[in-house]
């Protein structure tokens, strides 16, 4: 009984010097990664928006566009060069073939997708992964988008080139850019005074 006893009390106490040793670790690197990503992010928001220097978070605008019936926008923020907008970023999240989807997608101020980069995605390596390769994300149909079209996979006699084999994966790019052109327009007419997220 005073062996088993022992053997239980060696590992408690190794227990909690492991808990305490990784929570120590937790503590040091959790600043770091957190600042690492929000160096990423900074890096993917002026990717896809090139003409802004910085960007302004706008969480409130996030509710009135869902209200709106688009769906998928994470983040909203607005794009700065100096005092003047340059356009707006969305974080979009798209249900793909094996995972969610996140991209970000930037649209200037006279509507036209001004860039586009999918920067988490959990697809099927060498099929729906692909779609974070530049040959597809660059493709003219995405170059020449703006507000007021509705994209399409050729399949679904869009002009978008579906990844082959990862039509799914694609299409999900696509609505992707979709509800960030959609939300852009309904921004931009909220602030030109035609109507827009309010609806007047």
């Amino acid at each position: 009984m005073g062996k088993e006893l022992r053997l239980v009390l060696v590992l408690t106490i190794i227990c909690v010097v492991s808990a305490a040793v990784l929570g120590w670790i937790n503590f040091l690197t959790e600043p770091v990664i957190k600042d690492q990503r929000e160096l990423a992010k900074q890096k993917a928001l002026q990717e896809v928006l090139p003409t802004a220097t910085e960007f302004q978070a706008e969480p409130a605008l996030i509710e009135d566009i869902s209200q709106s019936g688009v769906t998928g926008i994470m983040e909203i923020y607005r794009g700065f060069s100096g005092e003047e907008q340059e356009g707006f970023v969305f974080t979009v999240d798209q249900q793909g073939y094996a995972s969610v989807i996140r991209m970000v997608v930037g649209v200037t101020l006279d509507g036209k997708l001004a860039g586009l980069s999918v920067i988490s995605q959990t697809e099927t390596p060498g099929l729906g992964a692909e779609v974070t390769d530049e040959e597809f994300l660059s493709q003219p149909a995405f170059r020449r988008a703006k507000i007021g079209d509705q994209l399409g996979v050729t399949k679904d006699n869009g002009e978008v080139e579906a990844i082959a084999s990862a039509t799914i994966s694609s299409r999900a790019v696509v609505r992707g850019v979709n509800a960030a052109l959609t939300a852009a327009g309904l921004l931009l007419a909220e602030e030109n005074g035609i109507g827009g997220v309010s609806g007047d």
